[in-house]
């Protein structure tokens, strides 16, 4: 074997210096490396990264492999151990092997700031080998990393061999959607000059160039080839008239050639690398070898070209130095010194990889290693892991000695999967799971994939059925599960009496799987909401500790309920403490079935308190965290939220976006609630724009109830819109019946009062009134500085009063509500106030007050300095925005430029004033 010679290649490292020179100038990028395998793409990626006549990189390197690409953030693991320790001191989930299950959004969280960190030295690259291979978690975290990298000098390589199946579900299609685009470097073989100058450094001397075109031919420019046929063949058959050459040994004979002319020792420390198969101690290999010492065994290996040695640790690591290497080596090793290799590793190794070795060790089936497995995977599930434990009980059915094993703990692992964060993953296995004999495990899991995977209500209904009607063997965690199933179908289908039922059936059984037992608790908590209303709902989760910081991992999505049914009854005080406290879980790693959920009503909650910046920055973080592959229902609910600061705001592409969207999803669901969501939004958008009758046709879609019991969720959102149509477009009877079941519903809910007065003025029509004005002026005491919604009273009484003549009384009004929508940057509004001031008291405004979001800066740059006012740092912004500290810098260059300032201090006096 030779060793890794670097020749030719110069047009594509040309390439590579221009888009280095483009990262070191702020400006971040992605490349694709593809190749045939054995192609030098591994060569030249470090090449192009190391030349020192280029701007000095940090270069953060994994390689991924088959072998590993069930281990969860092994490529993550890899990138994070070559960055110094104290970097990782204030990244929890970095700095200590990331946790099974952990939410990859968190991780590539955690990774953007150490980004942020990494680039006070200097440019970074971040470079994954053979990308193939990579994990599912790792891949979805590098893609969330590589859409928020905007102004960094960042430079992402991601190594793969060519046509590679583009299967839509796997980890590397995930990572292509993220990088559209990326540059794509595709490399050939090596031309007949590229290989004279190869066998000027293997050989000592260039091949004539007629002899050096031959064999290119010949192995078709393959360096790894090349490379073999230069180190064995003689000069004189390389050089020889013969037409033909002998056949280029492959690899694998090429491999078993070498490893057989090497003494024991080194060979024994290549095999045993080659079972490892990740970058290890030498006393670590000594010991899988079954040598005594490493040290006399390593000079021979290396000499091979087979072993490399790094030195990023104080002892140094080994690997076999190519994929196709250690491939081959492992191909050699005969099956009964490879499985006792196996057992080796399995001793040292962690707890997690101890049992892919103990797997890799077993020839044929194992009854007593799968029952092992399968016990592994009920501790993991147990412990909410679920994704391990789907991996075990796969490995289970593998091993299992009889057909009805193995369908059984196939079923199980996909079960598992669907309690997992990649529960769409299962879609995949559709085919094998329909496969399998029909049974009540076959119909809950077909279930189940239908309700968490695709959605689909109906097939998830019939499948949970026939699981609960013949549950067989393990009678009651299949009736538990099944009914937990279908208090879901149930709560999404608006069927909430069904629910309940269906949810005490689950919990009655007993033995639910951790992360399902507490999302049957939040399915029964919403359909008591809709059948007793919000207050008996809110005490079915009287189990949760008091304080939400006390509240376990495991009833996360309980927790996020919580501040759900709080924000309803407008308590947000407590709601947004709940749902600060659910989303610090999950920015820690934890998992929840809601998704984005705690985010949307957080965001929610703000935008009816009048902070609307921090309701943008909260959308922003919703729809950055969003799994592409998540349920529809989440996402409606999402976009209505998204829609309500572009709406107020005059954004008018932006909001008629999230309306069409919302609209799209609720049509595919086709569930109330969903429709109730994409009704709110295009309602509020028409609100903004002044459009009461559109508002009407808009609301006539929800199915509502006037009586003053019913209690639905988001009614105190939806009521007073319709109210507010309905008295604009002259339907007054109508109006007050609606009116009176909003004053009971918002009885105790005090940002509702202004609108409640401003209502109850519009429907009895009367202009000035010392009733109102003290209501006015007593909510004007308690309410919020930048309150939307005491805006919203203060400019409708004064255009009563405009309009009734009495200008005089008017203006106060006018001018105040003006101010407040100008602070909220809510322009439709404010122009409208502005056009009555003007039509009642011309010239009366000497100097109209600015909006701050009129002054050409972007929603970005806005949030920024929103965020500098609250005296965040340019750390804290970027965590709190998940972007890195360069793209904060970048934009807040911009925001100096534009406002004509030089400092932080002149931007928060700015803001203030």
């Amino acid at each position: 074997m030779c060793r890794h010679h670097f020749v030719g290649r110069r047009t594509e490292l040309a390439r590579m210096a221009e888009i280095i020179d483009t990262v070191a100038g702020g400006s971040p990028r992605t490349v694709w490396i593809h190749g045939e395998p054995g192609i030098g793409k591994t060569t030249f990626a470090r090449h192009a990264l190391h030349s020192v006549d280029r701007p000095q990189l940090t270069v953060l390197d994994a390689t991924a492999a088959e072998a590993e690409s069930v281990l969860e953030f092994g490529v993550v693991e890899q990138i994070v151990r070559r960055v110094e320790p104290s970097i990782l001191r204030g990244l929890p989930l970095l700095s200590r092997p990331v946790p099974s299950g952990t939410s990859p959004f968190a991780v590539g969280a955690e990774i953007l700031a150490l980004l942020g960190a990494e680039q006070l030295v200097g440019p970074v690259a971040m470079l994954v080998d053979d990308t193939q291979w990579i994990d599912t978690p790792s891949a979805q975290a590098l893609a969330f990393v590589l859409r928020r990298i905007w102004a960094d000098q960042v430079l992402t390589v991601l190594v793969s061999r060519t046509r590679e199946v583009d299967d839509p579900d796997s980890p590397l299609h995930q990572l292509k959607r993220s990088c559209t685009d990326a540059v794509v470097i595709e490399l050939a073989g090596l031309t007949g000059p590229d290989v004279g100058a190869l066998s000027l450094a293997v050989r000592g001397h260039e091949l004539p160039p007629a002899a050096a075109e031959r064999i290119r031919v010949h192995a078709g420019g393959n360096p790894l080839h090349l490379g073999t046929l230069l180190q064995e063949l003689p000069t004189t058959v390389l050089c020889g008239e013969h037409p033909r050459l002998p056949a280029p040994r492959s690899i694998v004979a090429a491999v078993r050639s070498t490893l057989h002319r090497l003494a024991e020792p080194p060979r024994l420390l290549l095999e045993a690398l080659a079972v490892l198969d990740e970058p290890s101690p030498p006393a670590r290999a000594a010991q899988v070898a079954g040598i005594p010492d490493a040290a006399t065994a390593v000079g021979p290996a290396i000499g091979t070209g087979l072993l490399g040695w790094t030195s990023q640790t104080p002892i140094g690591l080994l690997n076999v130095t190519h994929s196709l290497y250690r491939n081959a080596i492992y191909e050699v090793i005969p099956l009964e010194r490879r499985g006792r290799l196996h057992l080796r590793a399995a001793r040292i190794v962690d707890p997690v990889t101890r049992w892919t070795h103990r797997v890799a060790a077993t020839m044929s089936a194992d009854p007593a290693l799968a029952t092992d497995l399968e016990l592994a995977a009920r501790d993991a599930g147990g412990a909410a892991q679920h994704m391990l434990a789907a991996r075990y009980l796969r490995w289970a059915a593998d091993l299992s000695v009889n057909r009805a094993d193995y369908e059984r703990r196939l079923l199980l692992s996909w079960v598992q999967t669907v309690f997992g964060p990649n529960r769409n993953t299962a879609l995949a296995a559709l085919p094998d799971i329909t496969g399998c004999a029909d049974s009540a495990l076959r119909s809950l899991t077909l279930g189940l994939v239908a309700l968490f995977a695709t959605g689909d209500r109906v097939e998830a209904k019939r499948h949970l059925s026939a699981a609960l009607d013949r549950p067989g063997d393990n009678a009651d965690w299949i009736c538990a599960v099944a009914a937990a199933g279908l208090a879901g179908t149930a709560v999404w289908s608006g069927a909430a009496a069904e629910a309940v039922e269906a949810a005490r059936l689950a919990e009655s059984h007993g033995g639910l799987p951790v992360r399902l037992a507490d999302f049957v608790t939040v399915f029964r908590t919403v359909a008591t909401c809709r059948t007793n209303g919000m207050e008996s709902g809110l005490a079915e989760l009287a189990h949760l500790p008091t304080e939400a910081v006390d509240v376990p991992p495991e009833q996360l999505d309980s927790l996020v309920c919580r501040g759900a049914v709080r924000t309803m009854l407008g308590d947000l005080v407590a709601a947004e403490v709940d749902l600060r406290a659910a989303i610090a879980m999950c920015r820690a790693g934890h998992h929840n079935m809601g998704g984005t959920t705690p985010l949307s009503y957080l965001a929610a909650l703000h935008y009816v308190r009048g902070d609307w910046d921090d309701a943008s920055i909260l959308v922003d973080q919703a729809l950055s965290l969003a799994d592409p592959d998540e349920q529809p229902h989440h996402r409606v609910l999402r976009h209505m939220v998204a829609c309500l600061v572009p709406a107020g705001r005059g954004q008018w592409r932006t909001a008629t976006d999230h309306v069409d969207t919302a609209w799209a999803h609720a049509n595919r669901v086709a569930s109330p609630q969903d429709t109730r969501y994409a009704v709110i939004a295009e309602a509020v958008v028409h609100q903004a724009r002044g459009e009461p009758a559109k508002m009407l046709t808009a609301l006539r879609k929800l199915r509502y109830e006037a009586e003053p019991t019913a209690h639905t969720w988001w009614a105190l959102w939806w009521r007073p819109l319709l109210v507010e149509a309905l008295i604009a477009t002259g339907h007054h009877a109508e109006g007050a019946e609606h009116l009176t079941a909003l004053r009971i519903l918002a009885a105790e809910v005090d940002y509702l009062r202004p609108t409640i007065v401003r209502l109850d003025a519009a429907l009895s029509g009367s202009g000035a009134s010392r009733r109102i004005e003290d209501q006015i002026a007593d909510l004007a005491e308690r309410s919020p500085r930048h309150s939307f919604f005491q805006a919203q009273l203060e400019a409708d009484y004064g255009r009563r009063l405009a309009d009734a003549g009495n200008a005089r009384a008017a203006l106060p009004y006018l001018t105040t509500a003006l101010a407040r929508f100008a602070g909220l940057g809510a322009g439709p509004f404010q122009c409208r106030t502005r056009q009555i001031i003007d039509r009642c008291a011309p010239n009366s405004l000497k100097e109209a007050p600015v909006s701050p979001y009129a002054r050409g800066l972007s929603p970005r740059e806005n949030q920024i300095a929103h965020l500098v006012r609250l005296n965040h740092t340019n750390r804290e912004i970027a965590a709190e925005l998940y972007i890195t500290t360069k793209t904060v810098e970048y934009h807040l260059s911009n925001i100096f430029l534009k406002l004509g300032m030089t400092s932080r201090r002149q931007l928060r006096d700015d803001v203030v004033s």
